[in-house]
């Protein structure tokens, strides 16, 4: 075992001593003694504390689940012993309180969306939808659009996910994708707009686009403040309420390689591959302490097969993944 390899032995059996402390000191049955034992193993190098603190952490992630939505129960906030008698029983309740919570989190979204949407897909679900003027909406995984056509405005509201668009030619009125408070206006193209974590991407293939923010959806202009036109190849994103960022060259074949059933990364942050993926799970996906998140990785995926992606990500450094079905997914 060469110099890297003993290192990379040592660090994890640091972290998995720093784990077991964590189950020992929320077991509720903590003695002086074993106290002490866990002071005395934190300090006996930078690396035990920070591979503590490390744990500490990951443990807190699980808890905010839980914490956002008011809950109140203790999971590994502190090195703490947590109070008398909370044994196997009452952790498993907290699971339940985590599972629970986390549902009614994305549940009230998730039924504003049905109400306002023409049409939608489940997680890991993709559609082909024929328009009223003939073009076509093809929607990602997790998605959602309104469709509003007048003799004035083809108006699309993109109400979360990602949908590509090929507008047909022959109309005389405005194709429009709105998403986060902007706009994307076009005659003939074809382009995708994703709005995804409070940030709106839109990537053209074919022709061109106009893209404006903080602009009404159905506002008539003839052209916006801040306004970006982006032609083939490019793309642009903005947040909500501000303006569009300067186009940028990109790989269309890689952006857009889900209309094709595929998943491409080329040197992509281990975290940013991990975040894609998970948009095809119904699972949130919490990175251990042990993830090292801007390792790059290249790889083709299906998106038909997202957990055997998980698996293979994990797999890249070493990790496990470990699924409670509907819940999370976590990597140690």
């Amino acid at each position: 075992m060469d110099e890297p390899e003993k290192t990379a032995d040592l660090e994890r059996r640091i972290a998995l001593d720093a784990r077991d402390w964590i189950v020992r000191l929320t077991s509720g049955n903590v003695s002086d003694a074993a106290l002490q034992r866990f002071k005395a193993w934190r300090d006996l190098s930078p690396q035990h504390r920070l591979a503590f603190e490390r744990e500490k952490i990951f443990w807190q992630q699980l808890q905010s689940i839980d914490s956002e939505a008011g809950g109140s129960y203790p999971l590994a906030g502190s090195p703490v012993p947590a109070p008398h008698g909370m044994r196997r029983r009452a952790f498993m309740a907290g699971g339940g309180a985590i599972a629970a919570t986390a549902i009614a989190a994305v549940s009230l979204p998730r039924l504003r969306d049905w109400w306002s949407a023409d049409f939608e897909t489940a997680v890991g679900e993709q559609a082909e939808i024929a328009l009223p003027d003939g073009s076509v909406a093809t929607l990602n995984t997790d998605s959602a659009i309104a469709v509003d056509f007048t003799p004035q405005l083809r108006l699309v509201t993109l109400l979360k996910g990602e949908a590509g668009f090929s507008v047909r030619p022959g109309s005389t009125s405005l194709f429009r994708v709105s998403a986060l408070g902007g706009n994307s206006d076009a005659q003939v193209t074809r382009f995708s707009v994703r709005s995804v974590e409070d940030v709106a991407t839109v990537t053209v293939e074919q022709g061109d686009v106009r893209v404006a923010g903080q602009v009404a959806p159905t506002a008539l202009y003839d052209r916006a403040p801040g306004e970006v036109r982006l032609t083939a190849n490019q793309q642009t994103s903005y947040r909500a309420g501000e303006r569009p960022e300067t186009a940028l060259a990109v790989d269309t074949d890689l952006v857009m390689a889900w209309r094709s059933g595929r998943l491409i990364f080329e040197g992509r942050a281990f975290s940013s591959a991990m975040a894609e993926v998970g948009r095809y799970v119904p699972e949130h996906i919490v990175l251990g302490p042990l993830v090292r998140p801007d390792i790059p990785v290249s790889a083709i995926f299906s998106t038909r097969n997202a957990y055997d992606a998980v698996q293979a990500l994990a797999k890249t450094q070493g990790l496990t993944a470990r699924r409670i079905p509907g819940v999370l997914i976590i990597l140690t």
